[in-house]
């Protein structure tokens, strides 16, 4: 990033960042010149989220609200607006390095739009998985250098196979949101991930590519674990997987 960070903007980062603690500590393991990067595009990403917050009160007000947001996003990443919030200087400073592509971010706000305003099928939600959770985790790709297409196909995979797990821990909670929970059911919902955790492919990665992928860890948990951990606080054995993989996945990245 060109714009040189203050101690209150990393501070201001952290803040916007938190909300997601999962993907906030898989963020640390990136090496030091892609650190602010990461939680520009994870605040980025809970930005967004907080658009469906009307979600549950939608079927009475209707999602005007949230939609008019991602609007807004939509049109600060396409330079139509001018870009009045702490974050997007630093998201329009990544695009123009070529850090992330631009049309990577607009898919994460065109899932959210797809979630408050689209058809809720199975087709829909799994091109809204591909375009939220999956596309966040091509961006962390894109930041860490990665250009192949089929790697960056694989690095989606990891994200909707994480995405998966998440909304399997917090499924009772997501169901009365209002949210747009998987529309054939737990099972299915288990079924999903494990297909995208296989094309994933985490053992036929390259070391250093797994930088990119360590949500595939907590996923591969989560989804094994099933329902049965709805609301329950993630345990110490998942964040140290995490943080084991993790290092080892830094040094490998260091030593490329």
């Amino acid at each position: 990033m060109n714009i040189p960070l203050s101690p209150s903007d990393m501070q201001a980062l952290v803040r916007l960042a938190e909300g997601d603690v999962d993907r906030l500590l898989c963020m640390r393991f990136l090496p030091a010149s892609a650190q602010s990067g990461g939680l520009v595009l994870l605040a980025f990403h809970n930005e967004l989220i907080r658009a469906l917050a009307p979600a549950r009160s939608a079927a009475v007000a209707g999602p005007m609200a949230g939609l008019i947001r991602l609007q807004w996003w939509r049109e600060v990443l396409e330079q139509t607006r001018p870009p009045e919030h702490v974050l997007a200087p630093f998201l329009l400073d990544m695009v123009a390095c070529g850090q992330v592509r631009q049309d990577t971010l607009l898919r994460l706000v065109h899932s959210c739009e797809s979630e408050l305003s689209g058809p809720r099928d199975p087709a829909a939600w799994q091109s809204m998985m591909r375009d939220g959770a999956g596309a966040l985790q091509c961006a962390v790709g894109e930041l860490l250098g990665v250009e192949d297409a089929a790697t960056l196909l694989r690095l989606e995979a990891c994200g909707m196979a994480y995405g998966a797990g998440a909304m399997l821990r917090h499924w009772p909670a997501l169901q009365q949101s209002g949210r747009f929970v998987c529309p054939q059911g737990v099972e299915a919902l288990r079924q999903h991930g494990q297909a995208w955790l296989a094309a994933l492919d985490w053992s036929g990665l390259p070391p250093a590519q797994r930088l990119a992928a360590l949500p595939a860890v907590l996923a591969r948990r989560d989804l094994l674990r099933g329902s049965m951990q709805a609301a329950q606080p993630r345990g110490l054995g998942d964040r140290a997987r995490v943080m084991c993989h993790g290092l080892m996945a830094l040094r490998a990245f260091e030593r490329g």
